[in-house]
């Protein structure tokens, strides 16, 4: 036991110096490069040379991160929707520059052999950011040379859906979504593009690498290279990143694996109040998978209430009536677990055991994923070793006091009575 108590405070402290050291804590550290937007800004010219891309640390960045399964994502063992779009974009990249050809060959065939499973396990629910994007890669792909077919139906289905969405609805995207402008779209004003990226409207760096190459303007280059130097070569979904929100998702992530008892003074929480706008109301309800971390954040904080705190109660009855609504794959049995199974009826050892056994990565969620994806897997890897070794540690205390227990109930006489 001294052993493992010497390497859970090891790790302890690695990651107090490592991810909380609040003066030195680098935020963009903390959270994984997105292949999509990545190679986005990989396929920027450069201006003084067309011939050659504006970002060559980008571009290096996608030749150097192809999984073994010929995708691009951080999920390896099990690759997502986002994959797919992920995966277009790169090969996309690489072909707009004429090098990696043996990863575009390999991306193309993830593509082709996987796509229909991964589009049969949405049950035909596809978030409205994927019927956007997928079809505009496949198209984009095309006019690239690169020849992208499909024999399941459920592709067709993609197309038409994105058909309805930009025929029938505003365009909404979520913070750090992936995103994608077709020609539909890009009849907005310069000088209103301009305007959104500089009040903040616009984080997605994939976003401000297509209006740049549109439109040429300065401002949005000004950005891309501002994001290319602090992010280094890989750049996240969203930038600038909100910093508060990154440390308190990391703390989150630290309770729900079992080690807040390790990092006490760096925990905070804090709750926010939205029932009282019926517009902010109406519209979580109407782009209910925009919202799904905050209402499943808010209906974990609602675990307890006392009589009288009507304003919790309701916004516990609003955040479930979101919750239900949600059928997507990725995050339905998560959802189910925390309706299911009332909050004070639950072991905490037994919930982090289920956290580490599944790897759990609990973020905010837009549409299919986590719009950060917070924490990359390196660091996943950090605290989920932590995790283990406390767990374990606990499992030898535990045992260690059942036998304490079971001898003095014996030494007692307890044993034999109840027996």
């Amino acid at each position: 036991m001294d052993l493992q108590g010497s390497s859970v405070k090891y790790l302890v402290t690695k990651v107090k110096q490592d991810l909380l050291a609040s003066s030195q804590v680098d935020v963009y550290g903390l959270v994984p490069p997105s292949p999509y937007d990545t190679a986005w800004l990989s396929m920027v010219s450069n201006p003084q040379h067309s011939d050659k891309p504006l970002f060559q640390v980008c571009l290096d960045w996608v030749l150097q991160h192809q999984n073994r399964g010929g995708f691009w994502g951080e999920n390896i063992a099990h690759p997502t929707l986002e994959c797919l779009t992920s995966t277009l974009a790169c090969i996309v990249a690489l072909t707009t520059w004429n090098v990696g050809h043996d990863a575009i060959q390999k991306g193309l065939a993830f593509i082709h052999g996987n796509t229909g499973r991964l589009l049969e396990e949405q049950n035909g629910s596809f978030p409205e950011w994927f019927a956007i994007v997928f079809p505009a890669m496949i198209e984009l792909a095309e006019t690239k040379g690169l020849h992208v077919y499909f024999s399941n139906g459920l592709v067709e289905q993609v197309f038409l859906e994105r058909q309805e969405i930009l025929q029938t609805r505003r365009w909404v995207s979520g913070c750090g979504q992936q995103q994608y402008y077709p020609a539909l779209m890009l009849q907005y004003l310069e000088d209103g593009l301009i305007q959104s990226l500089e009040d903040g409207l616009i984080q997605s760096p994939s976003a401000i690498a297509y209006a740049f190459m549109k439109t040429g303007n300065k401002e949005f280059l000004f950005r891309l290279n501002s994001i290319v130097q602090t992010c280094g070569y890989g750049v996240p979904a969203v930038y600038p990143l909100d910093e508060d929100l990154v440390k308190i998702l990391l703390i989150n992530q630290i309770e729900t694996l079992g080690l807040a008892e390790h990092f006490m003074e760096e925990i905070t929480r804090k709750f926010c109040r939205f029932l009282e706008d019926e517009d902010i109301v109406t519209y979580i309800e109407e782009y209910h998978d925009l919202f799904l971390s905050a209402m499943y954040n808010v209906y974990r904080a609602t675990d307890v209430t006392f009589t009288g705190e009507n304003q919790l109660e309701d916004a516990r009855a609003f955040s479930r009536r979101i919750l239900e609504k949600e059928t997507m794959k990725n995050c339905a049995n998560l959802i189910k677990h925390e309706l299911s199974i009332p909050w004070l009826a639950r072991l905490d050892h037994l919930e982090h055991r289920r956290c580490i056994e599944r790897k759990e990565t609990l973020g905010p969620w837009t549409g299919n994923s986590l719009s950060y994806r917070l924490l990359s897997c390196q660091i996943n890897a950090m605290l989920l070793q932590l995790a283990i070794e406390n767990y374990t540690l606990r499992q030898s205390i535990f045992r260690n006091e059942l036998k304490e227990l079971e001898r003095w109930s014996k030494e007692m006489g307890l044993a034999i009575k109840v027996l």
